[in-house]
């Protein structure tokens, strides 16, 4: 690796002292290769978040930021797009150029960032049967279909019937990761409308990411979202808490609004975030 580099660890989404998914964010890193990018993130052992200069001097945006997980490289990461936003301190309403498409982020507080996501898009159901197969522990309490949902990345939705299921999950991820193959999604949300001090207790397992859990997951919290306001035929301001079952408690705030006509759902995910190092 080449150049000088400057690091920013952060933590967004935290509930508490200890909570939150960290991100490292890195400035600097222009030229390097995909390999170099992905081989910092395996050291960090967390997605990271690169900022770089945009792709065109003149398309307007604040910054063009590249996600990488351990294993290889993310299209769109909600925690790190909070996470850059905060530390670069951009305006509100600003845009941002990642892999998948420009978002645009709200700044409702300095230390917190709201980013909006793509159109919704409702995929394959599976039964809880074939669910409850690969997900163990608590998964005999999944209490419906599982639906694959995307805003950015496609996640599948596992619904449950109470946090104690949830916490006791043990998936056998061999098998999690093929039926996540054979359904074209990234990752499994489990998730609870029985939670709390919160309006939903979830859990995601995305997919050959280099680690098997993550504390908090603006996309998975988006495509909830979503699937709500559709299933209830209205808007939706859901607090979704994440990360308890790892000891990172975090929290995650994700909005669904119809526009006037009523077809079209407009999806936002956001929270707080710090610089810890």
């Amino acid at each position: 690796m080449s150049g000088r580099v400057r690091v920013a660890h952060t933590v967004a989404f935290a509930d508490g002292p200890g909570g939150g998914n960290p991100c490292p964010v890195v400035f600097g890193a222009e030229g390097w290769s995909d390999e170099e990018l992905r081989a910092a993130a395996a050291g960090f052992g967390h997605e990271t978040c690169f900022v770089l200069p945009p792709s065109s001097p003149s398309s307007g945006v604040a910054a063009r930021l590249r996600y990488f997980v351990p294993n290889h490289e993310m299209e769109m990461c909600v925690h790190a797009t909070v996470a850059a936003s905060v530390l670069l301190g951009v305006e509100d309403g600003a845009r941002v150029e990642t892999p998948l498409a420009t978002r645009t982020v709200r700044r409702p507080a300095a230390d917190e960032a709201i980013v909006e996501l793509g159109a919704v898009e409702v995929g394959p159901g599976v039964d809880a049967e074939r669910v409850a197969a690969v997900l163990g522990g608590g998964a005999a309490a999944v209490t419906g279909v599982a639906v694959s949902v995307s805003v950015a990345r496609p996640k599948l939705l596992v619904p449950l019937a109470d946090e104690a299921a949830l916490d006791a999950l043990a998936p056998d991820f061999d098998s999690l990761w093929a039926l996540c193959d054979a359904l074209r999604t990234t990752g499994v949300y489990a998730y609870t409308l029985d939670a709390r001090d919160a309006d939903v207790a979830a859990r995601q397992f995305p997919v050959r990411a280099g680690y098997d859990e993550d504390p908090a997951t603006g996309v998975a919290a988006g495509a909830l979202v979503a699937w709500l306001a559709r299933e209830r035929g209205a808007d939706q301001d859901v607090r979704v808490a994440q990360g308890r079952a790892m000891g990172r408690p975090s929290l995650l705030a994700a909005t669904a609004r119809f526009d006037e006509g009523g077809d079209e759902l407009h999806v936002a995910v956001g929270g707080r975030a710090e610089v810890i190092a």
